[in-house]
């Protein structure tokens, strides 16, 4: 795709995408939304021409997603139980750091791995990746002795 059609492509992408999350068509909203896109789309294509943009999907990686639809419920209750415990305690919430492996091809479909296995496990409550480093990813965990503290997704 040539750079003009994929910087307005993603141009709009991304101005629809803010009109969706800031939720209203007030026009000072909309214009800052169109300078965000414009840095956005021109990331991108600063991404592209150093052939960092490039990606492959592993669907290895892709088939442990199955379990978010329940995960993310679970560690809401989780963090929900852990902080009406440290009020009722006094105590304030500390968690812990915790490391495990995550191994990562090299190239494009290590990329989509780090990518993806970062973007899905931090929309579960419990443990959040932090770092990724080599073959192991740095997690603070609100429970760490619980399953969904010993694994990136």
């Amino acid at each position: 795709m040539p750079r003009v059609a994929s910087f307005l492509v993603w141009f709009v992408a991304l101005e629809l995408l803010w009109a969706v999350l800031v939720g209203t068509t007030q026009s000072t909203e909309l214009l800052v939304g169109l300078g965000a896109a414009a840095i956005g789309a021109g990331f991108v294509e600063v991404l592209r021409s150093l052939d960092l943009f490039e990606y492959r999907v592993d669907p290895g990686l892709l088939l442990k997603a199955w379990k978010l639809p329940w995960l993310v419920p679970f560690d809401f209750a989780l963090a929900t139980w852990v902080l009406v415990r440290s009020l009722a305690h006094g105590r304030r919430v500390r968690g812990r750091w915790a490391r495990v492996p995550f191994p990562t091809e090299p190239g494009p479909t290590g990329r989509w791995q780090r990518a993806f296995g970062v973007a899905a496990s931090n929309g579960a409550a419990n443990a959040i990746v932090v770092d990724l480093a080599g073959d192991e990813a740095l997690l603070h965990a609100l429970e760490p002795d619980l399953f969904t503290a010993r694994t990136v997704l």
